[in-house]
Formats: C-alpha cells, sequence, structure tokens
C-alpha cells in the first residue's frame, strides 16, 4: 500500500540537491515494501557505475549497496560523488519505467559484510 511520501514522490527515484555548498550526511535508501533505511557519507569507501549491466555499487563500511536501474551514470553517479543524493528510491512496479523518467531504479540491494564469503566457505 502506498504511503503518502511514495504517492506523492510519483515515478521520481532519486532526490540531488543543487545548491554549490549543499551537501547531505546521509544516502537515504526507501524499498517498495516501505522500508527505509540509511548509510553516512563519511562511512562511504568506494564506489563505481558499470553502464553495461546499469549497476551502481557503492560500499560502506564493508556494505554492499547494489543499485540497479537506468540512468545511473551522470546524475546520480556525480550527485554521489558529491554527496548530494538524499535518497534513492526502487520502483512500485515495470511501469514506472517510461520515457518521462531520465532515471529508473529497479532494485536496490544490501549484501552485509562477509556475506559474499559465507559461499565460499560453505563450499571449500
Amino acid at each position: 500500500m502506498p504511503t503518502e511520501a511514495t504517492s506523492a514522490e510519483g515515478d521520481k527515484f532519486s532526490l540531488i540537491l543543487v545548491g554549490d555548498r549543499m551537501e547531505e550526511h546521509f544516502l537515504e535508501l526507501r524499498f517498495r515494501t516501505g522500508l527505509r533505511t540509511a548509510f553516512a557519507y563519511s562511512d562511504l569507501i568506494f564506489f563505481n557505475y558499470d553502464p553495461e549491466s546499469g549497476t551502481l555499487d557503492l560500499d560502506f563500511g564493508g556494505y554492499l549497496i547494489t543499485v540497479k536501474g537506468r540512468g545511473l551514470g551522470e546524475r546520480v553517479f556525480d550527485g554521489v560523488k558529491q554527496k548530494k543524493v538524499v535518497w534513492l528510491k526502487e520502483a512500485d512496479s515495470e511501469m514506472q519505467d517510461h520515457h518521462g523518467n531520465d532515471t529508473f531504479i529497479s532494485a536496490i540491494l544490501i549484501t552485509p559484510p562477509g556475506f559474499e564469503n559465507q559461499g565460499e566457505a560453505a563450499a571449500a
């Protein structure tokens, strides 16, 4: 069930500050389930954008955040680099992916530290 904030956001998948001296302290992630979580920009170790796969990976102190979608390369990548992205939001449905949106986020995944190594340890 959409909340008031979700309804007001409509097909908007990010909020990015535009002022020269404006900077955000946290990056908020908004999931289609209504769950919201935030990571401190001060914990951001590295991030990269792969245009071929349409993914933006961000490492916040060992937590790997993977954002999948379209239009993440310029505006969102540059916004993260300048600490200006306030929030990113997953789409509620594929129907939100249309020509009117410069950005579309199909999924946001959080991988905790060490989680990717658990499968390797079990296989050994």
